[in-house]
């Protein structure tokens, strides 16, 4: 009797397995709803920290001007700046700006950054609060030199087109 019931569980199982993915197979592509889905983001501190550059794009050499400042933010903030290689950071790389609640004008500093080749130079800002432990990053893009930017950019592997017409970026597999 046992063998029975297990022998009919596993039949009526598969039965509807079948039943099911036959009847999305015949909806076509027309007919299956549209799902949209935003995602919430990543986990990270309500910081607000803003930036104007005096020029994105410069000679080498050249400093640029950064000015910062935090807004809105109901407690201090730290920000602990990076560059990528081959850019000077003039200035503390890590600052801190105190909250202002009922501030007119938001707190700013001046940083300067100067590139010391030519190509696409990035300063990252790791803002957050002093209650909480994740940073938000946030990434400014330096351009030094005259050429254009697709110049600079790293290709890894080579662009394909596919049979459907889609251009893809084929990758050697690396071994470890």
């Amino acid at each position: 009797m046992k063998l029975l019931m297990m022998t009919l569980t596993i039949a009526g199982s598969l039965a509807f397995s079948a039943l099911s993915l036959s009847a999305c197979a015949s909806q076509t592509e027309t007919s299956k709803p549209k799902q949209t889905y935003q995602s919430p983001g990543k986990p990270g501190p309500k910081v607000t920290i803003t930036y104007q550059v005096s020029k994105h794009r410069v000679a080498v050499g050249e400093a640029v001007q950064i000015h910062l400042s935090a807004s809105d933010n109901s407690e201090d903030v730290i920000a602990r700046l990076q560059t990528t290689d081959n850019l000077l950071l003039s200035g503390n790389s890590q600052m801190t700006f105190k909250a202002n609640k009922q501030a007119q004008q938001p707190e700013e500093q001046i940083i300067t950054v100067i590139p010391q080749t030519e190509g696409i130079h990035l300063i990252t800002i790791f803002a957050k609060e002093l209650s909480i432990s994740h940073e938000k990053p946030i990434a400014i893009q330096i351009v030094a030199g005259n050429k254009p930017i697709n110049e600079y950019l790293e290709i890894n592997g080579t662009l394909e087109q596919q049979d459907d017409g889609e251009t893809v970026i084929s990758m050697p597999a690396e071994e470890r």
